[in-house]
């Protein structure tokens, strides 16, 4: 039997910048995509969380095998009675996944991840803005930015 392959298989191979760069066109055709060769990208497009929220721009940069880092461009976020923003990072990135435990990888589609992800993440901030209540994870920033190295067993040691 051949080798049978799932979307987010281990065996699948990277996808490569502009394989990302098409999918984020084709699921979002009035958005930008800046493709520096076949190394980074940035996209840049709108994101309305729902029927009630404000109309989001938003820029992600993704350099190969790096996380893609996702910013807001306009409007502008705000602090909540002076309460520092929940799940954002010290360049204002948004807090979409740990990282670390490879909850995303570049395999992954930035179109079908990242940007729901990032959605999910500005109504969570509206509902935190209107109301002092974080409802996404409770998990704040576990630790840095590298994956974590498989842990050894006991007896390994």
């Amino acid at each position: 039997m051949g080798n049978k392959r799932t979307y987010y298989n281990s065996n699948q191979r990277k996808l490569t910048v502009a394989m990302q760069g098409a999918v984020l066109k084709l699921l979002f055709p009035d958005s930008t995509v800046k493709l520096n060769k076949n190394i980074s990208l940035t996209w840049t497009g709108n994101i309305q969380p729902s029927p009630l929220s404000d109309v989001y721009t938003v820029k992600i940069r993704y350099k190969l095998s790096n996380r893609p880092r996702v910013t807001v461009v306009t409007p502008e976020l705000i602090a909540r009675n002076g309460v520092r923003i929940p799940h954002l990072f010290p360049e204002k990135e948004l807090c979409l996944f740990r990282y670390k435990y490879y909850e995303w990888n570049s395999r992954m589609s930035i179109a079908e991840t990242i940007v729901p992800w990032a959605s999910l993440w500005l109504m969570h901030y509206e509902i935190w803005l209107a109301t002092g209540v974080w409802c996404g994870s409770k998990q704040e920033h576990p630790g840095g930015d590298k994956p974590k190295e498989p842990e050894q067993s006991a007896k390994d040691n």
